[in-house]
């Protein structure tokens, strides 16, 4: 006798106990266990009959209709070369290229891979831009100026430290981005 058969004799007897007793609170009280089990356990007997009282098989752990991953580069490579758009305009233009995803299931897809938010993107798109070398659109740059205007001082050429440099993020001058200067003896 294997192990589910065994576990479902067990079943059944906490059922023959209570039909004998005449008594379900008692009978869950002797076996160790909830009346909500009981019946439960009872129902599944009715429905199935042994075969019912056996553990069920476990759950999968993937979905059957899980987004293939190609098609989640798709998204990840669309959202990230258009930043500014949102989940339903991503699903129009994938849909437009024959791929048809939902505009929720590309925000799950999104906030599973740290890129939710118009922000996210950007600050993945400024990272994998000075990670990679890739070059920036006229549209991804104006739209990661407009997060963030401190970006156009980090790209600004210059031979030495402190050249050319504007004060950060607006024209103030601010302690937090301090010019880097020379020591130098002062003048006698």
């Amino acid at each position: 006798m294997d192990a589910a058969t065994k576990l479902a004799r067990q079943r059944l007897s906490v059922l023959e106990l209570a039909e004998a007793l005449g008594n379900v609170s008692e009978a869950c009280r002797r076996r160790g266990m909830t009346r909500s089990q009981f019946y439960e356990w009872k129902r599944r007997f009715q429905a199935h009959g042994i075969e019912g009282l056996k553990d069920l098989p476990p759950v999968h752990k993937s979905h059957p209709q899980t987004t293939p991953p190609e098609v989640v580069e798709k998204i990840l490579a669309l959202s990230l070369e258009h930043p500014g758009w949102g989940c339903y305009r991503l699903s129009d233009m994938l849909r437009l290229q024959g791929t048809y995803v939902s505009g929720p299931t590309i925000q799950n897809i999104l906030h599973k891979h740290g890129m939710g938010t118009m922000y996210d993107r950007l600050l993945a798109l400024e990272e994998r831009a000075l990670t990679e070398g890739i070059a920036l659109s006229a549209e991804q740059i104006a739209r990661i100026e407009k997060a963030n205007p401190c970006f156009r001082e980090r790209h600004v050429e210059s031979s030495r430290p402190g050249e050319g440099r504007v004060p950060a993020c607006g024209g103030n001058p601010s302690p937090w981005f301090p010019i880097w200067r020379p020591n130098r003896q002062p003048s006698r």
